[in-house]
């Protein structure tokens, strides 16, 4: 293996263990917010009863745990952290995946002269699949948008009374 083979191996390998930990740390963080949004909104809507039978007489109580419920939702809609862990997990697995074929040398990498250019090319078309995934994610209509979800409280966000 010459200078310039090691080079590229180098970095073709720097590419894929970039790619890998941004993709860990991002999924991290997006199915963190996710669970603590999720749990959010149980804790606050179920709060709502409780604190009409503690205060019945301070109706704002019920209208802040409502609002909150609707901000909640709303930033959940907005910044799409389950989407977003799912997608940066899924990305994650495939650049793995590379990584290993890589390193054992196995197809699609048992040639010595191409392994490396093609380890930074499939690195980056996972990249480019997971960024096109973001976009359809962030330019989807929101005909959703007033519908329950599954993770809504029953009655919150229905738009019929």
């Amino acid at each position: 293996m010459t200078r310039d083979d090691e080079a590229d191996s180098a970095y073709a390998m720097r590419v894929a263990d970039e790619s890998y930990g941004w993709y860990r740390k991002a999924a991290i963080r997006s199915r963190r917010a996710h669970r603590i949004s999720a749990v959010a909104i149980q804790i606050v809507a179920a709060s709502i009863p409780v604190s009409v039978a503690i205060a019945p007489a301070k109706p704002i109580i019920t209208a802040i745990l409502g609002a909150a419920i609707v901000l909640l939702s709303s930033l959940r809609a907005i910044f799409n952290w389950q989407e977003d862990y799912l997608r940066f997990s899924s990305s994650r697995e495939a650049v793995e995946q590379e990584r290993r074929r890589y390193r054992l040398g196995v197809e699609p990498y048992a040639d010595p002269n191409t392994r490396s250019g093609l380890l930074a090319e499939r690195v980056s078309a996972i990249e480019r699949d997971e960024m096109s995934g973001w976009l359809k994610t962030v330019t989807k209509p929101r005909s959703d948008v007033g519908q329950a979800s599954a993770d809504t409280p029953a009655g919150m966000g229905d738009s019929k009374p």
